[in-house]
């Protein structure tokens, strides 16, 4: 089997959480704070914590197909302030909930640790 010269993508769809009380918790480490685009969404290259150590994965901010941009918002916003800066820890805490028009939407939070 050949390694792939890229990082893989987040997948979104390994968090499940529907209460906003105990949303999934992603730790990242920044790696770049610059975003980029694939055919399916824009994305950001970062480290991600998992069973103790780091991995380097892809996480798509907002997908193309979504009117759902909150989390490309926040990180465009924390960035542009000078809030997030390469290395940095932070957080993003996810859950499922319905939107005003009662369809199913992800909703984010990005928080420094």
């Amino acid at each position: 089997m050949s390694e792939s010269l890229f990082p893989p993508f987040l997948k979104w769809g390994d968090y499940t959480s529907e209460d906003p009380k105990k949303p999934d918790v992603i730790k990242i480490k920044v790696k770049d704070l610059e975003t980029f685009e694939t055919e399916f969404s824009v994305n950001v290259t970062t480290l991600i914590e998992k069973d103790g150590k780091w991995d380097e994965i892809n996480i798509p901010l907002k997908s193309h197909e979504s009117k759902n941009s909150s989390l490309l918002d926040q990180w465009n916003r924390a960035v542009k302030s000078g809030k997030i800066k390469e290395g940095m820890e932070l957080v993003i805490k996810t859950y499922k909930a319905k939107s005003k028009n009662g369809r199913n939407i992800r909703r984010f939070s990005l928080e420094k640790i």
